[in-house]
């Protein structure tokens, strides 16, 4: 009995134990490594969505059940995994504290963080996605220390400039290599990719970095890796996403007089219809009509994303779909995108042979102001919309005919809005873009050491640009041909570019005496790419029929004129470079390595004798951290790096890569039937351009010095790079014997650019603990750009206000001083070269370099993230210091001649007569305003800081959504250009060019979002 009794008591026991255990309890611990606790470390139930964060003391607290799996990981460690048991406290050592880096991706390798040898910086999805912005490129900008990125334009989708550590040529290309999984394109506009695809951006900066790219190198490298599924348990998973805002117009600092005002300008000046009013009538004037706010609205945007990934052990990928509709703050402006995208990647049981395939295909629409930064005052809406007179009104456009009429009979520019009212109606403009890319990624373990590789990419861009001038226009009368009853005009552009990519590697990798460690790669590639372009234009449209994009409404030719006959004209154009590197990276014992590059390219843009080049680095890295004097030093990563090398620019001409292919710049061009004024008798004769037989790349050597720490258990982290980068054998004229026909020829020449500086990275968790944590971050760069080699001209080149000499910096502008107003008289006064004042000033004899450019000088950003219970914040100032550039808008509000047609700045009500001599504005008849051009009286500081970027939000805890679907779920408000500090008074101090005149500006932009994840 008593045995029976026992038994029915251990079953009892042993069901009331796995009762027990099947119970959720609270389980405790400690997270630390061998040097103390690890504030932040993630904690999470295996295949649940509980998960908690250690506190500053690295301790947990966590519901689970018996049997359950704890995964503990913390940014830098190899995770843990512990399962819950009997017991409720834990203590977990993550990895004896043997570093985990983070994967650096380097584009034809991949290294970590403690072995990389590189300058280099990555931007991970986190910054870049739901921002609302067309082009990833944009959201780098004050991300990375040394990139310089500006916009120059607020149309949805525009490309922006990227210049990485400085312009290194003056007549070449600037534009970095983009690398996006494995597929190299030297496009600057990814108006058709989708941002939230992207899993992070490197920017690689220094010869170590870009030496393997060869001849694309010079400019850095910027490689973009897109999402994957994740690896482990199989699983799918959804996420949502979506943002909807609006964008508006950045006002201006210019003071602009209202109607009365430049109604009583006019009548002091004598011209307009002030010059017809009395004082009387001009107070009584009540029209004063806002022309930016007509031209210009308050812009809508929406942005929605899907993306499914699904992870396995051997078998993962990442889909997306997404749709994006982002009005631009000008009317007709705008962008529509829709992409869709699958990566895929696996890998078979025993490891051996793995593969990854990315397919992605973008389509969008987009509508782009044209005619900008011109003063075409029929065509330029900015313009219009800044420079006409607030005493005309819309309600004095009644159609085309009247309006092409009152020009006729007013013979002046006044009713420039009314020209552009009628563009708007009678003009259409659209580009389509569609962009298809796919690559695949095959490797194989042939031995226990050996590896072998292929990377297949191509990539496709068809562009179809339409435009059309409706035969009943304003424009269309303007430019109507005498001999033709109807104008108007209809352009369709069609553009494919092609690219294709291959790549074979060999990799061998093996560790001697476990301390020893050396890696050897050897590469063969293959890049062609080619450019077509079908152009046709129709002349001559049928009012009654002619309908935008249809071909229908077309007039057929007569015999009386060609006027009405179709123009046409079509290119093709092919370009390939093959090339072969390898890579030599020894490592002792994760202390010291030593990485070497050698390239052989050769390119089909130069002639043969000359289409091979050798480009190489070498570099080195300290772990300093791993020494045993460091043990208790409190630095968890101190690395000490070194490189040196050279890289190839050959495209030497600025624009596209298929730039200065057609004609080639090897060859002598002849131009039909010239003539050269001076000849013998007056006979005809070819005008000749020379090529250069022996043209070949320019160079850039670069050396480099850099410093990455953490320390503080991680909380403060930086790197501190300097640099010396030289470009030589510039594209440029060098003089030749006149004995060949011309005195300079643009070749090679004894030119170098020298670009030096100092870029610094910092950021410190302030807070961090299991409820908050708050991190700021700063960068910063200073670049000093200088010349030497110029032969001709004694050493200096004057290119319009421009000058680029030796010993100064690239495109310095190149004026004399303006001095005020001369209170005798009301002209204006300048600085002559012996210092005394002058009212006619000698372009050249007086002119002097003003150490001013439109290349900035110091860039950077800095900000804060913030994360408390939930609640999120996320910021991002940018800054750009000791800038200049022409501002031509205010030039011409100060233009007194403009009176009677444009409107003026009110501050001319101030300017010089003979009872008001003491005044900063000249009279509105000085004799010498034309001087102004050549000086610096509207050279004007466009260094700003900007609030760039600003979000606030809020997660909501998962212990709300345990019981649901969602495993994620947060709201947000965002804002980009939020404010500008800064002098420029103009829409925008941020602009890519030396000279700013009615150009579409930067707008700010406010938006909401969801993301949703389950």
């Amino acid at each position: 009995m008593r045995s029976k009794f026992k038994w029915i008591f251990t079953l009892l026991l042993a069901l009331s134990m796995q009762f027990s255990f099947a119970q959720e309890k609270t389980v405790t611990g400690v997270v630390s490594d061998k040097t103390g606790p690890l504030p932040g470390a993630n904690v999470v139930v295996k295949g649940t969505n509980r998960s908690a964060q250690a506190d500053f003391d690295g301790k947990f607290s966590i519901k689970a059940k018996a049997g359950e799996v704890l995964e503990i990981s913390f940014i830098g460690y190899n995770n843990s995994n512990v399962t819950v048991g009997a017991a409720n406290n834990y203590v977990v050592t993550l990895s004896d504290g043997i570093k985990l880096d983070e994967v650096v991706v380097e584009g034809y390798r991949n290294t970590t963080k403690a072995s990389t040898v590189v300058a280099q910086q990555t931007v991970n999805s986190k910054t870049i996605e739901n921002r609302p912005n067309a082009s990833f490129i944009q959201t780098l900008q004050g991300q990375v220390a040394g990139l310089n990125i500006t916009s120059g334009t607020g149309q949805p989708g525009s490309g922006s400039s990227v210049v990485i550590r400085g312009a290194g040529t003056i007549n070449g290309n600037t534009d970095p290599l983009y690398v996006i999984d494995g597929v190299p394109t030297n496009q600057s506009n990814f108006r058709s990719i989708n941002p939230t695809d992207i899993e992070s951006a490197t920017v690689l900066k220094d010869a170590a970095a870009t030496a393997i790219y060869g001849n694309r190198g010079a400019n850095g490298v910027i490689v973009i890796k897109t999402k994957r599924g994740g690896t482990g348990d199989s699983k799918t998973s959804f996420r949502y996403s979506s943002t909807s805002g609006y964008t508006e117009l950045q006002r201006t600092k210019y003071s602009f007089a209202d109607s009365r005002e430049l109604l009583t300008l006019e009548k002091r000046y004598g011209v307009g219809r002030g010059n017809t009013l009395t004082d009387a009538e001009i107070a009584a004037y009540n029209t004063n009509f806002d022309w930016v706010s007509y031209f210009f609205r308050q812009a809508k945007s929406t942005d929605h994303q899907l993306s499914i990934e699904t992870s396995g052990k051997n078998l993962n990928s990442y889909t997306s779909v997404s749709y994006l509709d982002q009005e631009g703050i000008l009317y007709t402006t705008g962008l529509k995108r829709f992409t869709l995208r699958n990566n895929l990647s696996g890998k078979t049981n025993n490891d051996k042979f793995s593969y990854s395939t990315n397919i992605s295909l973008g389509f969008s629409k987009s509508n782009e102001a044209t005619s900008l930064g011109t003063g075409g005052i029929n065509r330029n809406y900015v313009l219009g919309a800044t420079l006409s007179a607030p005493y005309i009104t819309p309600s004095e456009y009644t159609g085309s005919q009247q309006v092409f009429d009152l020009y006729n009979s007013d013979g002046t520019l006044l009713y420039t809005p009314l020209f552009l009212i009628d563009k708007l109606e009678t003009y259409t403009n659209n580009t389509d873009e569609i962009r298809m890319s796919a690559s695949t990624d095959l490797s194989y373990n042939i031995f226990k050491n050996v590896t072998a590789r292929s990377r297949t990419s191509f990539e496709n861009i068809m562009t179809r640009f339409s435009q059309s001038e409706h035969p009943i226009s304003f424009n269309a009368f303007l430019f109507l041909n005498p001999a033709a009853q109807y104008g108007g005009f209809e352009d369709v552009n069609q553009r494919r570019e092609f690219r294709f990519n291959q790549l074979w590697q060999l990799e061998w990798k093996k560790t001697f005496a476990e301390k020893h460690t050396v890696t050897a790669i050897g590469n063969a590639e293959y890049y062609g790419s080619q450019a077509e372009n079908d152009n046709q234009r129709q002349r001559g449209l049928d009012p009654l029929t002619f309908v935008p994009g249809t071909g229908a409404g077309y007039l057929a030719d007569i015999a009386a004129h060609d006027f009405y006959g179709p123009t046409g004209g079509i290119s093709k154009v092919k370009y390939s470079l093959i090339s072969y590197f390898g890579v030599l990276d020894y490592d002792f014992n994760d202390r010291f390595g030593v990485v070497g590059t050698y390239r052989y390219d050769g390119t089909s843009r130069f002639l043969s004798d000359y289409a091979w080049g050798s480009f190489f680095s070498v570099a080195g890295r300290w772990n300093i951290n791993k020494e045993k004097f460091m043990e208790n030093s409190g630095f968890q990563v101190l690395k000490l790096r070194g490189s040196y090398g050279e890289t190839g620019n050959e495209r030497i001409v600025a624009g596209t890569e298929w730039t200065g292919l057609q004609p080639p710049p090897t060859r002598d061009t002849y131009a039909n039937n010239a003539t050269v004024g001076g000849q013998y008798n007056g006979a005809a004769s070819y005008n000749i351009n020379f090529g250069a037989n022996d043209l070949r790349w320019e160079t850039t050597t670069q050396w480099n010095v850099g410093l990455d720490f953490e320390f503080f258990k991680n909380r403060a982290r930086g790197t501190v790079d300097y640099y010396n980068r030289v470009t030589s054998d510039l594209f440029y004229s060098s003089p030749v014997s006149p004995v060949s026909g011309t005195t300079t020829l643009t070749r090679n020449s004894d030119i170098e650019v020298t670009n030096k500086g100092v870029e610094i990275s910092l950021a410190y968790d302030v807070v961090r603990n299991e409820n908050f944590k708050f991190t700021v971050r700063a960068n910063a760069s200073k670049n000093d750009n200088s010349i030497d080699g110029i032969v001709l001209n004694g050493g200096r080149e004057i290119n319009g206000l421009t000058i680029t000499q030796n010993g100064g910096q690239i495109f310095e502008y190149y004026l004399y001083p303006y001095a005020g107003v001369n209170p005798e008289n009301g002209n204006l006064l300048f600085e002559a070269a012996d210092g005394t004042l002058t009212e006619t000033p000698s372009v050249g004899d007086d002119s002097r370099a003003t150490g001013k450019s439109s290349i900035p000088v110091y860039q950077g950003g800095f900000g804060f993230d913030l994360d408390y219970k939930g609640f999120f914040a996320t910021t991002n100032f940018t800054f750009v210091q000791d800038v200049h550039r022409f501002d031509y808008d205010l030039e011409g509000l100060y233009d007194p001649t403009s009176l009677g047609q444009f409107v003026v700045s009110d501050d001319l009500l101030n300017a010089w007569t003979a009872t008001n001599t003491a005044t900063n504005v000249p009279s509105l008849n000085a004799a010498n305003l034309g001087a102004a051009a050549n000086s610096d009286r509207f050279l004007r500081d466009a260094s700003y800081v900007r609030l760039r970027y600003l979000q606030v939000g809020y997660r909501v805890p998962k212990k709300f959504l345990d019981k649901t679907f969602i495993s994620g779920l947060s709201f947000y408000v965002q804002g980009e250009n939020l404010y500008t500090w800064t002098k420029w008074q103009g829409f925008d101090a941020e602009s890519n060019r030396g000279a700013d005149q009615a150009q579409y500006p930067t707008p700010r932009i406010f938006s909401f979002g969801l993301d949703l994840k389950f």
